[in-house]
């Protein structure tokens, strides 16, 4: 008997899948899907919250311009500028389904 714990079977990490470009391209759109709502929430929070009592530029509430009427319309810039640097046009249809047959063939071979 030896001392040592049995080993589970898992793959290297050499042996894994490599993931589908499609799938890299979707993952990256997501987390900066998710890092955009949560810079916008922050600024909102910010701006609603922390901002001095005054009126701004329309006459309203400091914060209500801040975080309602210039954050949207910065917000709007910036999705823009993502949008153009990370979103790609993606063919679901035929990528989708190379990727489903590229893993049911790796599968397959395992």
């Amino acid at each position: 008997m030896s001392d040592t714990p049995p080993q589970a079977n898992h793959p290297a990490p050499s042996q894994l899948p490599k993931p589908a470009p499609l799938t890299l391209q979707l993952n990256r759109e997501a987390k900066w899907s998710l890092y955009l709502t949560l810079l916008y929430m922050a600024g909102w929070v910010i701006f609603a919250y922390f901002m001095p009592a005054g009126t701004g530029l329309l006459g309203l509430p400091l914060w209500f311009e801040l975080s309602c009427i210039f954050l949207p319309l910065i917000f709007i810039l910036i999705s823009m500028v993502v949008l153009k640097a990370v979103y790609q046009e993606v063919d679901l249809d035929s990528e989708l389904s190379n990727d489903l047959n590229h893993n049911t063939k790796q599968g397959d071979n395992a």
